[in-house]
């Protein structure tokens, strides 16, 4: 039987390794590592070539969904709809609704995946404005706003995030990030562990920062110092404590590419390593030969992720961050961090506009951080008595179970008089929902790795892929709903053109590069490799103040020196005893979507166990296999305990996006529902930073006790105090 080779692009997570997907009959038979890519070279995760159960998946979208239960009932009851019937009652419901409430009654949730669908995203501004509404929220606070809003105030733009030059590096310091697993992110990447084992091999070292010994750290990589949770702020405000006030720094080399250097001095001296070292865990002697390693160094690079990000100052630590590679003199230098520029100048789109982002709302003095208002604040907006939310529309995600706080979200939800799910299955939130709309998946879409181009990827390169396959049934991409829905609303769309073209932003681009979409499909595996980055464009490009100058201390984080200091006071204060919870990234699983994959159904992660130190849990007298009750003021879990040896002792661990019992639509992710950890964060004003608006998603403080279970007892339902 004759089949076809199609080169394509994993979306799952950054990266986008390259793939080669077999087609017979019209339908993929097989995914594989492309062997050819110019960039990945045949590196691919399993989590790629395992897609094709997603795509093949009996449980996926294919119609239209409309609800016919009462949103309070434990499961939707859904019968079809078509897609003109299915827009036009949506668009009569939000007039309706906005004719009482007025227009920020209707909210829009954007999850991950909308990143990774080019298209979309190219158009994810024009599609945003055209529902009018001051209600955006997004995953991104969940797990990157921190370095949105520090890169803003520090660079002037959103977009501006200097990489790792790993490719030349001789020191990585890596914070909060588990590349073996996670792969990375806000940093392109293929193959991270062999780049790392070659800082290595080349005489350099490699020094990880996490609350637990991590996969990525091994014999040929480099050693963890164990940090206790949500201390990384002061950790790097030690490290640039010493090369200031110790080590030394070119003074007339900083001062040439940046400003207000004297305010910064005046604020990192409250944190030398003799302060900090017992809050951290670290102690101040390794504080210290870390600060001298990284500045002898003949060059180094640092890097934080979302372990980092979301804790309760995960802005504060990404100006830390910064100020060290600034002033040890790595950032725009070759094998220190660097800016990738892509095919264009993604900084100047997201340039800071106002000094002050703050304004006054009903819930108080709010911000937005590129658009987006706090997550955590969902449920606030939904239950205010002043212009309430009252229609949602949530665009592949799934705020549920990635949101802190379920149940009080969950009721909010109820009150809601419209929601909306686009989506490749009938999720959790899209139980609750209205509208189930079928999305088709990447590889029955045509797509350009738009989000790789931005700025952050260490060997950049574009590539388009053909729609591998035909979309099954009636799904249709995101970008096309969206719009049919706002041409019921009376809005201007792409699909008035008679030929509409989602990718003309992106053909627009690649032609002022020099080159087109119709020449990357000409090309072997339909990539162009870009030349490499320029490590002076930090300067050059990505500062987008005014004056061309790094901001060294922005006036707006002087918001948070007293919270600092607060959150300081709390942790040096905290019982010898006190657990903290982080989250543990898994291979089988990736926020709340591959649940639903057979293949990722493995015991020992089954129902989302909870981690513990040995010690920790013969200290409570606890042993492995225990049904334990894990909770804090803002709620409680049940889960089985399970050892690790891996973690610091004083620090429990749980996978983020389990919780599927109520996914009726998921045969498999229901019967291996676990439990949504996510019930143990802080909601409302508690439950995120308000420089940021990233919620506090890691370092909480929970008590673990044991659990009475009987035999036939089922999973048990999440309990909460509120």
């Amino acid at each position: 039987m004759a089949s076809e080779q199609v080169h394509t692009f994993c979306r799952i997570c950054e990266p986008g390794c390259g793939l080669l997907a077999e087609v017979r009959d019209g339908k993929v038979a097989r995914l594989r590592p492309d062997t050819a890519h110019p960039v990945h070279k045949g590196f691919c995760c399993h989590k790629g070539v395992h897609y094709l159960q997603v795509h093949d998946d009996p449980d996926r979208l294919d119609r239209p969904l409309k609800r016919r239960a009462p949103r309070a009932a434990e499961s939707g009851d859904f019968e079809p709809v078509g897609w003109d019937n299915a827009f036009r009652d949506i668009a009569d419901r939000i007039q309706e609704i906005r004719g009482r409430y007025g227009r920020n009654a209707l909210a829009i949730y954007q999850g991950n995946p909308s990143a990774f669908n080019g298209a979309y995203y190219a158009n994810a501004a024009r599609i945003a404005r055209g529902f009018d509404t001051r209600m955006r929220f997004s995953a991104g606070t969940q797990d990157t706003s921190a370095k949105y809003a520090a890169s803003e105030a520090i660079y002037g733009a959103s977009m501006a995030h200097p990489i790792p030059d790993l490719l030349h590096t001789h020191y990585f310091l890596c914070l909060g990030s588990n590349p073996a697993v996670s792969h990375m992110t806000l940093l392109h990447i293929s193959d991270p562990m062999a780049k790392l084992r070659a800082v290595r091999a080349r005489g350099g070292t490699v020094l990880f920062v996490n609350p637990r010994l991590i996969e990525s750290s091994t014999p040929d990589t480099g050693e963890v110092l164990l940090i206790k949770p949500d201390t990384d702020f002061f950790f790097l405000a030690a490290l640039l404590h010493e090369i200031v006030f110790r080590i030394g720094f070119d003074r007339a080399a900083v001062e040439e590419h940046a400003r207000n250097i004297d305010g910064l001095p005046d604020f990192v001296r409250r944190y030398p390593p003799d302060r900090v070292g017992a809050v951290t865990g670290i102690a101040v002697e390794t504080i210290r030969r870390v600060a001298d390693e990284f500045c002898a160094a003949p060059s180094a690079s640092v890097y934080m992720a979302t372990g980092v990000n979301q804790g309760r100052l995960g802005a504060l630590a990404y100006w830390m961050l910064t100020m060290v590679s600034l002033f040890s003199g790595n950032l725009g230098r070759r094998g220190g961090n660097i800016y990738s520029r892509g095919i264009a100048d993604a900084v100047r789109g997201t340039k800071r506009r106002r000094a002050d982002p703050y304004f006054d709302s009903p819930l108080g003095e709010l911000r937005t951080v590129s658009g987006d208002l706090p997550a955590a604040l969902l449920p606030d907006f939904i239950e205010q008595s002043d212009e309430p939310v009252r229609a949602l529309i949530v665009v592949s995600g799934n705020p549920l179970l990635s949101v802190g706080g379920e149940q009080r979200l969950r009721r909010a939800f109820e009150k809601l008089e419209l929601i909306v799910t686009i989506d490749l299955y009938r999720t959790v939130t899209g139980e609750m929902a209205d509208y189930v709309l079928p999305a088709t998946d990447w590889l029955e879409r045509a797509d350009f790795n738009f989000l790789n181009t931005l700025g952050v990827a260490l060997e950049p390169y574009v590539q388009y892929t053909p729609a591998v396959v035909e979309p099954a049934g009636e799904r249709r991409d995101d970008w096309w709903i969206l719009s049919r829905i706002q041409q019921e609303l009376g809005v201007p769309t792409l699909l008035d053109d008679p030929d509409p073209d989602p990718f003309a932003p992106i053909d627009a681009a690649l032609r002022d590069a020099g080159t087109s979409l119709d020449r990357l499909a000409a090309l072997p595996c339909a990539t162009e490799v870009l030349p490499e980055a320029d490590p002076a464009h930090v300067f050059d490009i990505a500062v987008q103040h005014d004056d061309g100058l790094i901001d060294c201390c922005p006036e707006l984080f002087r918001r948070a020196y007293d919270t600092a200091e607060t959150h300081f006071a709390e942790l040096a204060a905290e019982s010898p005893g006190q657990l903290k919870l982080i989250t543990r990234r898994t291979h089988y699983m990736i926020n709340s979507w591959l649940h639903n994959l057979p293949v990722f159904d493995r015991e020992i992660h089954r129902g989302n166990p909870l981690w513990m130190h040995p010690a920790d849990a013969r200290y409570r007298g606890l042993v492995e296999g225990d049904p334990v009750v894990v909770r804090n003021r803002y709620g409680a879990v049940e889960a089985e305990l399970q050892y690790d040896e891996s973690l610091r002792t004083g620090v429990v661990a749980m996978t983020h996006g389990w919780g599927q019992h109520r996914a009726h639509g998921l045969g498999v992710a229901r019967h291996k529902a676990g439990v949504n950890a996510n019930h143990l964060a802080p909601t409302g004003r508690d439950g995120y930073d308000p420089l940021s608006n990233q919620s506090h998603l890691t370092g909480i403080n929970v008590e673990v006790l044991r659990a009475a279970r009987t035999a036939d007892r089922g999973p048990a339902e999440p309990r909460t105090n509120e």
